[in-house]
């Protein structure tokens, strides 16, 4: 299995346009040039390539998928970082294989999966996707009123911070992605501020410092995400979602994120030029626990990938099995709610 090589390309959760994904387009072009020489085809099949979004438990879910398309197919596999967006359009025009975990993308799978078919349906992931708006659980348990949207209305001075005074501050991850956190601070009257952190791991910086030092701290989250794992954190009831709020412009928004089940998606060539990786990814399921562990062991323990993806491959290899058995169906998904 090959060391995790990718080019690195400034993303967020969600969504990214305009230029930044024409840069990231072109960009996995260049990859995809560099991947479709001899040593590449040195075995007459053609190369995977994974798309690796900016979280974790992206690249554990790829790193795994890696391991078993080298070592059990015998196909040679790229790793390429780049945003959700863009890999729809590289999957398009032939430069990206497959992603492995979507999240909602309604737009994206109508234009693609349900109109152009340029998209296949590969099935869900397995774990179900929640984000939401969170504090330290030691905070929620000093004020019990932050259960709701309300409390954290009312407890807005808790918040406040040199970056956000005078209003209470609301952490997000990076600019680049698209949230309602705005939306929903202007639309239930709240004296917030969002503040960016930068980016997903500088935010994660600023949550653990704050956390250690037990001060308070409200910021948007999600999972699965390892890091759950590690601290206690609590989530803030905001209003229900609901279809008809899904419906909203997104400056309109009033109600918390929608489910989202997280699933998976190839390039309709796939099927054809690799017809044994396409069945494989779309048998492709596990738990948000594996997947946790996974991103645990790459991100806190400092294993390569190929050391993280052998040390699960041999503590789930009749999972694995499953995977490459033709008696275990695809697990179908219903498109991504409207709005997500």
């Amino acid at each position: 299995m090959k060391k995790h090589r990718s080019l690195r390309i400034p993303g967020g959760r969600r969504r990214v346009t305009g230029v930044a994904a024409l840069l990231a387009v072109a960009a996995v072009a260049v990859v995809a040039i560099t991947a479709t020489g001899a040593a590449a085809r040195s075995n007459g099949k053609p190369t995977i390539t994974l798309a690796t979004n900016s979280w974790e438990g992206s690249l554990a879910n790829n790193v795994v998928a890696q391991y078993v398309i080298e070592n059990k197919l015998h196909y040679p596999v790229n790793l390429v970082t780049i945003d959700e967006i863009p890999a729809w359009t590289a999957m398009v025009q032939g430069k990206m294989s497959a992603v492995m975990e979507e999240w909602g993308h309604s737009a994206q799978y109508s234009q693609y999966v349900k109109k152009s078919h340029q998209v296949v349906n590969a099935g869900l992931e397995g774990p179900n996707g929640n984000i939401g708006w969170y504090v330290p659980t030691y905070l929620m348990k000093q004020h019990p009123e932050l259960k709701t949207w309300k409390g954290v209305k009312k407890d807005w001075k808790l918040f406040v911070t040199p970056q956000s005074s005078p209003q209470g501050q609301f952490l997000d991850g990076s600019p680049s992605y698209v949230t309602n956190d705005q939306a929903l601070i202007k639309n239930l009257k709240m004296n917030y501020k969002v503040v960016f952190a930068g980016s997903e791991a500088a935010q994660l910086t600023e949550i653990e410092t704050l956390y250690k030092q037990k001060k308070p701290v409200l910021f948007y989250w999600y999972t699965p995400q390892y890091q759950n794992n590690i601290y206690k954190f609590s989530q803030v009831a905001l209003p229900k979602w609901t279809p008809t709020c899904a419906k909203l412009k997104p400056a309109k928004i009033n109600c918390a994120y929608p489910p989202y089940h997280l699933y998976k998606v190839m390039a309709s060539t796939l099927p054809k030029t690799a017809p044994a990786v396409a069945k494989f990814l779309c048998r492709f399921s596990w738990t948000s626990a594996e997947q946790n562990k996974v991103a645990y062991d790459l991100a806190v323990k400092h294993m390569s990938n190929s050391q993280a993806a052998a040390a699960f491959a041999k503590a789930h290899a009749s999972q694995i099995k499953s995977w490459l058995s033709s008696k275990t169906p695809c697990t179908k998904v219903k498109p991504p709610a409207a709005g997500t």
